[in-house]
């Protein structure tokens, strides 16, 4: 019988090595034809992945327990839903997924740019767009492949289970997402390295790289959303980031793409940053395939990487590889690096630009080291030391907070120059506004002066977004009569870039305030209660009314009932069902919190497990349970910041999309109507 998932992973593999060979044969001899079919292989590379990546989907839906992997991420009581979601729940599946992700990207990539396979640019193009393909399809073939049989002639009639804490809705959505963002930066690295070794450095390089970058930002951004939405309500801490060193590995290219989103404005504007934009291009990149080592190196700890495997050093040769060809097409390219223009005045829009850049740099630098810390300290002194959540605040809280200054002031600079005055007349209102906020955050809360100045900057970004749009709408409305909401729409579609970027830093500030909230004035306790008991925590009383057990589809249950009241007043105010599942295919264990959301705090409560002798917790009635419970302020604003970060993405990236779209029909109206 024939294996259509691991043959179709093969096909996959040799079209797209072939694709490499022939790409830079094409685009060194100038042979169009052969970077046709260089881009022909490509794109059947892609339709082998996804014809592969689905193969290992059914075998899971199926229970085709005679491959090793979904026998030690499935078992046959696990609800349908997280069956698809074990296909990334482990190392070889979730490289598979990265595969295939790369090689459909690739593939629309060149579909969208099928009007140049045969040109120097991109001719060029062909061949590093395989190169990533080839790539991870390689270590899969040979390192990770999740087609391998198990050696028995016994098929299992059960599998081993996946891992509780995978088996959440959002596992369905995050690793995708995520993984989107990764693979999304190998298109604008290709048009990068493209550019620089056909020579084409004209703007149009940037424009295109640009337009990719945002799109992988978008599906990073929902990812690592998604991800801390995750932590927040499966882990049981009560927080939704904790500079875990995974978390750090999405994090580091997301502040490399932003930097690079900003940096690519300056050059289409001013001609400057030109080899500072390929450094950030290739960079970007080179530290999401960075982040994809972490993860499946073993060399750091954390509940979100994957056993320790002897892939990292493949990722490192690679990422040290590549990093070559950058900085050797830079030197070819040295000349046409060199910027037409020039900073004209540090109170400029472009210097703004600068200093956000060096912060965002600064805040990944640092990250990167807290990261490697460890493993630094081992090689140097054979002591594994490991920083924590309190290095990354201390060392990044500062970078932040002078982060949303540069926003909020950033884009109401003008280009090359502005005056003193000018200065004045534009920011006295909204930093006399944001001074108020934090003096009084001050005052309410001297021992912490840092948060008072970040809710003060918050303000300061609101004010400034705001006074933008109405600026804009007030233009509008002495233009077009129209009512509020149109005007607004209006504007938006007028100038999506402008408006959609002031949405997200609108979204920014909003996520900051909840996220300084809840960080500094978090109310955190650990708790043991009997059933019929009360406890009070923070401004709130919670009694156990009963302790019960229950059976779910692949688990077994204890559910705490909690009733939840003002310790003023008594009043009630919900009723929360934590739970602690015990898994017997894998013999793990998971936390399910609940949360009673409203709009100024978050009460969360989960269920530890149950407290006394073995004796004392076999009567139910009389058992008392653990709880860790914490009242979080303003954490709601987190996901609603998130949301609207989102739609400021959408506002920027979909009216591109529909413009490109009617202009292609033109122009193919156009040169109909000349024939």
């Amino acid at each position: 019988m024939v294996d259509i998932g691991h043959f179709s992973l093969i096909c996959a593999w040799a079209l797209a090595l072939y694709a490499v060979a022939a790409g830079f044969a094409g685009a060194l001899r100038r042979r169009s034809s052969v970077s046709v079919s260089a881009a022909n292989a490509l794109n059947a590379s892609a339709a082998f992945s996804v014809v592969s990546l689905l193969s290992l989907a059914a075998a899971f839906v199926q229970h085709d327990y005679r491959y090793a992997y979904v026998w030690q991420h499935s078992s046959n009581d696990m609800h349908p839903a997280y069956l698809i979601s074990a296909v990334w729940g482990g190392m070889d599946g979730s490289m598979l997924l990265w595969a295939a992700l790369v090689a459909v990207f690739s593939a629309v990539c060149l579909l969208r740019h099928n009007s140049e396979p045969g040109s120097a640019y991109g001719g060029w193009l062909v061949p590093w767009l395989s190169v990533s393909t080839t790539f991870f399809l390689t270590v899969v073939v040979f390192l990770t492949n999740p087609f391998r049989l198990i050696p028995t002639e016994i098929i299992p009639l059960d599998g081993k289970g996946l891992n509780p804490l995978l088996q959440n809705p959002s596992m369905l959505i995050h690793p995708v997402a995520l993984y989107l963002g990764f693979t999304g930066f190998s298109v604008p690295f290709a048009f990068c390295m493209a550019a620089l070794y056909s020579g084409d450095l004209s703007p149009r390089w940037i424009a295109y790289t640009k337009r990719w970058a945002l799109i992988a930002w978008g599906f990073l951004s929902a990812g690592i959303i998604l991800g801390g939405n995750w932590a927040y309500i499966e882990l049981g801490w009560g927080g939704f980031w904790a500079w875990d060193p995974v978390e750090n590995s999405s994090f580091m290219p997301w502040l490399l793409g932003t930097a690079f989103l900003h940096s690519a404005l300056v050059q289409q504007q001013r001609g400057l940053f030109k080899s500072w934009n390929v450094l950030l291009c290739a960079a970007t990149y080179l530290m999401a395939v960075f982040g994809t080592f972490l993860t499946r190196s073993g060399i750091v700890q954390s509940v979100h990487a994957f056993a320790e495997t002897d892939v990292g050093w493949v990722f490192l040769a690679y990422i040290g590889a590549l990093a070559g060809f950058v900085f050797l097409g830079m030197w070819l390219c040295r000349g046409e690096l060199r910027s037409s223009g020039k900073l004209q005045s540090y109170l400029s829009r472009e210097a703004a630009f600068l200093f956000n850049n060096l912060l965002f740099l600064g805040i990944c630098f640092a990250t990167f080291w807290g990261v490697m810390f460890p493993v630094f300290s081992e090689a140097l002194t054979g002591e594994k030391s490991v920083v924590g959540a309190p290095f990354f605040n201390r060392v990044n809280g500062p970078l932040f907070i002078a982060l949303l200054f540069l926003m909020g002031a950033g884009p109401l600079i003008s280009w090359r120059k502005s005056s003193i005055r000018a200065l004045k007349r534009t920011f006295a209102k909204p930093l006399l506004f944001a001074s108020l906020i934090s003096v009084l955050g001050f005052v309410l809360d001297p021992a912490r002066p840092l948060a008072a100045a970040a809710f003060g900057l918050c303000a300061f970004v609101i004010v400034t977004v705001g006074i933008e749009f109405h600026r804009a709408m007030k233009v509008r409305k002495e233009l077009a009569s129209e009512s509020a909401g149109k005007r607004l729409v209006s504007v938006v579609r007028r100038k999506p870039h402008r408006y959609g970027g002031f949405i997200i830093h609108l979204a920014v500030a909003v996520m900051s305030i909840a996220i300084t909230a809840s960080y500094v004035y978090k109310t955190e306790r650990d708790v043991v209660v009997g059933v019929g008991d009360t406890v009070q925590v923070g401004r709130y009383n919670f009694e156990l009314k009963q302790l019960r057990q229950v059976s779910g589809r692949a688990y077994n249950a204890l559910i705490a009932d909690v009733v939840v009241s003002n310790a003023s007043d008594g009043t009630f105010v919900a009723e929360v069902y934590p739970e602690r599942r015990f898994y017997p295919a894998s013999g793990e264990s998971s936390t399910e919190v609940d949360i009673h959301m409203d709009l100024l705090r978050d009460v969360y409560v989960a269920l530890a497990g149950l407290a006394g002798t073995e004796e004392s917790k076999q009567d139910l009635s009389a058992a008392r349970a653990s709880f860790k419970i914490f009242i979080n302020p303003l954490q709601i604003w987190l996901w609603f910041g998130s949301l609207l970060m989102l739609l400021g993405w959408a506002v920027i990236v979909v009216p591109k999309t529909v413009e490109e779209k009617v202009v292609k029909r033109r122009s193919a109206e156009a040169a109909t109507a000349g024939v």
